[in-house]
């Protein structure tokens, strides 16, 4: 796992910008650098060492430097690929996977991309063709953001922070993109090709970017995350095969030289990637989790009990609030606005188990995969009633205002849900927003509105744009919505929260339930197998039942999140207003004071707004620490 940065064009070759970009990087990779430089290309890495310790780092170059590549990530199948490429005459000087990726695109061409099962931003220069090429993995796991230059020049690198200061390295000005800003207020994250900048786009999963010298860029897509695979056999062979699956996924990625451990939260899907763990690795595996003094945000007893069945040597950290310091840690740690506050326990866990490991397995694509998310169920079953829902108009504000101050935020979203929708596609998308575009418009300032058109607001396009791209012929409306989060939820939301915390304490995170066969699988499963007798994530319920006792398992989902609500009326309270209404947010202009200061009044009367809230603060820190002059 590293951080990579680069530049292309006819100003680039002496290599004192990449150094300096590469530096800013050091979290992701503090144990080695390294950079190549000819006249108009530069490419850079910091390096975490983990496989091939010794001889592994990069950029790997051959042929003479006819052919130079800098990799974030891991080919958890590259030894496999080492063999055929040795089996048609290629060599290797090294047993780094790295090394494997530039040789199987120097045998196979771009086509080598299809061929790596893993996670991965690559950054390669093709002198015989005189392109850079970028690619990035179909899940979007790793990022990988450019920035086309004035001249026709580009950078690229792992974080935007790099790209911040290579322009201002030559005195470039880069402007906020309020698309973006929008995005992340509709959503809660930003979401592919945007960045927080204007000047700034992030290349698409399973996408591969080539720039010419000219200037020119050509976008292909190379990979979708949406394929399925036949089923067949009787219910228990099923989940057999599924089992089978994730234990030869889970086998792949403990390829490591430095310690390896697993996060571990007593959920269903740490708990099957830790038990298929502890059956493959030839150690005591290592579990760590973090608790909260809140019992209801606190899952640490359940973890302990499953490490304690699985024999784990077990590492838990209890916490104690701290949350003005914890808005700092994700203002310095996300350099775009991220507004989904559970980065906050990413982000301790991550720390913890660094202290211990360089290497942690996670549970993480368990619900998008397998239908873990009660609203893959409750979405279609609203929308099958959908003309009767016009009969509960009376009922829905009341009854969402009686849950929302009872605390029952689930009961209080079912309640506005209770109403038409004229598709689908619409419902979902009301359903994953934070805020609808009434609200945003009134939030957005005028001088800020009238670039976006919220007629059809831009987060709402996008939306709709994706619904578009992962149509499918699913058979049930669950696994088309499973497909919608994988372009959009996930990518955007969840592997940028579990990229960005982990390689800020310089930890790699691998996800089994991520790999694509498990993907393609959990695709696969019909509406009985991914939701039965009112249980989400069914099948993968049966494999945690011939793994564990059904007692560790058998529990109401809880979720990885932070009282926020609570935090905005109490600790939080004090920095919300200051953040939210003091002179520095007023003069920047963005939203209308009045409208921010009536949410604020509507959550501290009881009315819960906090979604809303916690985002325009995740837009404001970012902007204090990332815009405003030092």
């Amino acid at each position: 796992m590293c951080g990579i940065a680069g530049r292309v064009g006819t100003d680039c070759g002496t290599g004192a910008i990449l150094t300096r970009m590469v530096d800013t990087l050091v979290h992701r990779g503090p144990d080695a650098q390294g950079e190549f430089r000819i006249p108009g290309v530069e490419l850079g890495i910091r390096r975490l060492s983990i496989v091939d310790v010794a001889h592994g780092n990069q950029p790997i170059v051959l042929d003479h430097a006819n052919l130079a590549m800098v990799f974030n990530g891991e080919i958890f199948n590259f030894r496999q690929l080492r063999t055929r490429l040795e089996s048609i005459g290629y060599g290797f000087s090294t047993d780094s996977d790295s090394e494997v990726a530039a040789v199987a695109y120097q045998a196979w061409g771009s086509e080598a991309f299809k061929e790596f099962e893993g996670m991965f931003a690559i950054a390669l220069w093709d002198g015989q063709r005189k392109k850079l090429l970028l690619a990035r993995d179909e899940l979007g796991k790793k990022p990988l953001l450019y920035r086309r230059r004035p001249g026709g020049g580009l950078d690229f690198a792992s974080e935007v922070r790099a790209l911040r200061l290579a322009a201002s390295a030559v005195h470039e000005s880069m402007s906020v993109s309020f698309e973006a800003l929008d995005r992340v207020l509709a959503f809660g994250y930003i979401g592919t090709p945007l960045s927080a900048y204007a000047e700034v786009e992030q290349v698409a999963p399973g996408t591969l970017l080539e720039w010419s010298m000219d200037g020119g860029i050509t976008h292909s897509s190379w990979a979708a995350p949406m394929s399925t695979r036949p089923l067949s056999g009787s219910p228990t062979e099923i989940v057999d095969e599924c089992q089978k699956l994730i234990e030869d996924a889970v086998s792949r990625r403990l390829v490591s030289e430095r310690p390896i451990g697993a996060l571990l939260s007593g959920g269903i899907d740490s708990t099957i990637t830790t038990a298929l763990m502890v059956r493959s690795h030839t150690e005591r595996v290592s579990t760590f989790s973090i608790g909260f003094e809140n019992p209801e945000y606190d899952e640490s007893s359940y973890a302990r009990a499953v490490a304690q069945w699985l024999g784990t040597d077990h590492h838990e950290l209890i916490v104690k609030p701290d949350p003005e310091r914890w808005v700092q840690t994700l203002g310095d740690a996300f350099d775009e606005p991220f507004a989904d506050s559970s980065a906050i326990p990413t982000l301790l866990v991550s720390e913890f188990a660094a202290q211990s490991v360089v290497v942690a397995l996670t549970g993480d694509g368990g619900d998008e995969v397998f239908g873990g998310y009660r609203r893959y169920s409750a979405v279609p079953a609203l929308q099958r009633i959908n003309p009767l829902l016009a009969l509960t108009s009376s009922l829905r504000e009341p009854l969402a205002q009686v849950a929302s101050r009872a605390g029952r935020r689930r009961l209080s979203r079912l309640a506005l849900e209770m109403r038409p929708a004229p598709s689908l596609m619409e419902r979902y998308m009301r359903v994953m927003a934070l805020t609808d575009p009434t609200l945003r418009s009134r939030l957005w300032s005028p001088d800020v509105s009238e670039n976006l058109t919220f007629s059809r607001p831009s987060a709402e396009h996008w939306f709709e744009m994706n619904w578009a791209s992962s149509q499918r012929p699913y058979d049930s409306p669950s696994q088309h919505l499973a497909a919608m989060d994988l372009v959009t939820y996930l990518p955007g939301d969840l592997l940028v929260k579990a990229d960005i915390s982990s390689m800020a304490h310089s930890l790699e995170l691998r996800s089994p339930l991520l790999d694509r066969d498990v993907v393609e699988f959990g695709l696969s499963l019909p509406q009985h197998l991914r939701h039965f007798r009112g249980q989400d994530k069914y099948l993968l319920r049966q494999v945690a039942a011939g793994l564990v006792p059904a007692k560790l398992i058998d529990r109401p989902k809880m979720g990885f999140g932070v009282p926020k609500a609570a935090w905005l009326r109490g600790p939080l309270n004090g920095l919300m207003h200051d953040l939210l209404l003091d002179s520095v947010s007023r003069s920047r202009g963005w939203f209308q004071p009045e409208v921010v200061a009536s949410l604020i009044s509507d959550h501290e009367s009881g009315t819960n707004r906090d979604d809303v809230l916690w985002a325009l603060m995740m837009i404001e820190v970012w902007a204090r620490r990332w815009l405003d002059p030092s």
